[in-house]
């Protein structure tokens, strides 16, 4: 059966979006006390620590290379830090203000680039460029590269697809739940599906012709890719009286 390898804790609350560096030695997470942290995988000891954000941290993502760390939060904002010295390099969201219309819940990374894909309050899909490749200049987004059409209500996973051609993400909208895929190339919507409760999870499969969505129902759907429509769906974890 399944044994604990490594238990360590850490701050007086909850901890938010977990990821593995490219080379699985270290585990990246935000936390409720707004810092963004990294322990080695091995021996749990914290070699990262940085307190740059102003809320929640909920997502991370790391560079490609490993050596730079991605976060989002509450606060409205996308920061870059430097892995190695735990410095913040720069804001990868505009800083202007009433340019970001809520604070940010998800994050994930390009498999080819350093490229990241976020969703947040706002039920607008974005996908950035991680690195600035221009001077800063007041009420520039420059980073963006793609906005996608908005979802209703707020966005809580986003992902892209294994070859970088596709995005999912799942939000929730006065109760009722939504997935959504859509084309990178050139932003169309490609499918929606939608469900009963909020989705809160939403993830393709290695070969990239599936997408799993699940929610508030409990309940885990497999989405064909192509057709944007459920194969199965089934409860993960039953429960019984």
């Amino acid at each position: 059966g399944a044994r604990l390898k490594l238990s360590v804790p850490v701050t007086y609350d909850t901890v938010y979006g977990v990821s593995w560096s490219p080379d699985g030695k270290l585990i990246a997470f935000g936390c409720a006390d707004n810092t963004l942290r990294a322990i080695e995988a091995e021996t749990g000891k914290q070699v990262l620590f940085n307190g740059a954000h102003g809320d929640w941290v909920l997502d991370t993502a790391f560079s490609k290379d490993g050596s730079h760390l991605v976060s989002v939060s509450r606060d409205r904002s996308m920061k870059l830090i430097q892995v190695a010295t735990q410095q913040f390099i720069d804001n990868i969201t505009s800083i202007t203000p009433g340019a970001l219309k809520g604070g940010l819940m998800a994050v994930d990374r390009h498999a080819q680039k350093d490229e990241l894909l976020v969703g947040g309050a706002d039920g607008v899909p974005k996908i950035y460029r991680m690195h600035r490749e221009k001077k800063r200049v007041i009420g520039d987004d420059f980073n963006l590269i793609r906005a996608f059409a908005p979802m209703q209500g707020r966005i809580f996973a986003v992902e892209l697809s294994p070859d970088g051609s596709r995005i999912v993400a799942g939000g929730s909208f006065e109760g009722k739940g939504e997935v959504r895929a859509y084309a990178v190339e050139d932003g169309k919507l490609l499918w929606s599906l939608v469900a009963e409760g909020p989705i809160y999870a939403a993830c393709f499969s290695p070969d990239g012709k599936t997408v799993a969505a699940g929610g508030f129902e409990g309940t885990v759907r497999l989405i064909d890719v192509e057709k944007g429509a459920a194969r199965t769906q089934f409860l993960p974890a039953p429960l019984s009286i």
